[in-house]
C-alpha cells in the first residue's frame, strides 16, 4: 500500500534551502533540528524517486516499449531489483503481465491510463460489469486527496454532514455518492462549503474524470451505466483489488 510519510530531508537539500536565505537581500536561516540530527539522521543526498516509489507504471511503460529484461535495463538511477520484481509480481496478480512477463491484452489497455495499475484495472473491470460510468467517477475521486474537511471548531457538524453521504457497502460508493450529489447540485461551490467538502478537490476529480473519459473514447470503450443499481459494483469484486477496502 502506498502512503505519504514524513521523513527528514537530506543534508544537501537542507543546505540548499539554507542558501536561499540572504540570496536577494539580508536573511537568516533557522534550522529547526539539532546538529546531532543533521549529522546522524539525515542522508548526505536525496534518494532518487525511482529508487523509493512504486514501479508499477514504470514497468508497464518499459514493457510496452518491448523491453523484456528489466533487471538488466540501464537505468540512470537503478532501483533495487527486489522493487522491480515486486512490481512485476503485482502486475501479474492484476493480470497485466502473463507468465513469461509480457503484457496481456489487459496490460496493453492499462498502459494508456495515467493511473496507478490497481486503479487502471478497476476502471477496465467496470467495462465488464457494464457500469463504467460509475467506476470512472470512483477512480477519479480516488485519484485526488480526500474531499472531506473537518474544522476543529465544527467537528460534530462536519461529521453529521459526512454521515449523509455514507454508503454502508464501501467507502468507494460513498465517494461516488458525494460526486453524484455534487453533480445534481450543478457542481456548486457553495453547496460544497455547506457540506464540508473541498471544492478544489472535487473540481480536480472532475478534470481527471474528463481526461479518463477521453482515453476511454479513444479506446472505443462504451460508457455503460448501472444507474442507481450500485449492488452491481459492490458485488463485482471491484474493490478486492485493494486489500481490506471492501466490506463483505
Amino acid at each position: 500500500m502506498d502512503a505519504l510519510q514524513v521523513f527528514p530531508v537530506s543534508r544537501a537539500a537542507a543546505d540548499q534551502r539554507a542558501g536561499r536565505a540572504g540570496r536577494t537581500g539580508p536573511g537568516t536561516c533557522y534550522r529547526l533540528y539539532t546538529e546531532s540530527a543533521y549529522q546522524n539522521e539525515m542522508l548526505p543526498n536525496p534518494v532518487p524517486e525511482i529508487q523509493r516509489t512504486n514501479l508499477g507504471n514504470v514497468v508497464l511503460l518499459l514493457k510496452s516499449l518491448k523491453i523484456e529484461n528489466l533487471l538488466d535495463f540501464d537505468f540512470m538511477d537503478p532501483p533495487p531489483q527486489d522493487n522491480i520484481l515486486n512490481s512485476m509480481y503485482q502486475l501479474w496478480v492484476l493480470g497485466a503481465l502473463n507468465n513469461v512477463g509480457s503484457l496481456t491484452e489487459l496490460g496493453w489497455k492499462m498502459v494508456e491510463f495515467p493511473l496507478d495499475p490497481p486503479l487502471a484495472k478497476m476502471l477496465l473491470m467496470g467495462e465488464q460489469l457494464e457500469c463504467i460510468n460509475e467506476v470512472l467517477t470512483i477512480v477519479s475521486m480516488l485519484s485526488v486527496p480526500s474531499v472531506f474537511f473537518r474544522p476543529k471548531d465544527r467537528a460534530e457538524e462536519s461529521d453529521a454532514a459526512r454521515e449523509k453521504f455514507f454508503v454502508p457497502e464501501s467507502d468507494h460508493l460513498t465517494l461516488l455518492n458525494v460526486y453524484q450529489q455534487w453533480k445534481a447540485n450543478q457542481y456548486r461551490g457553495d453547496w460544497c462549503n455547506d457540506h464540508f467538502l473541498h471544492v478544489k478537490g472535487l473540481r480536480k476529480a472532475r478534470e481527471v474524470r474528463s481526461q479518463l473519459l477521453d482515453i476511454l473514447k479513444s479506446l472505443h470503450i462504451p460508457l455503460t451505466s448501472c444507474g442507481m443499481d450500485w449492488d452491481v459494483i459492490a458485488e463485482g469484486h471491484l474493490f478486492s483489488i485493494f486489500p481490506q477496502c471492501r466490506q463483505g
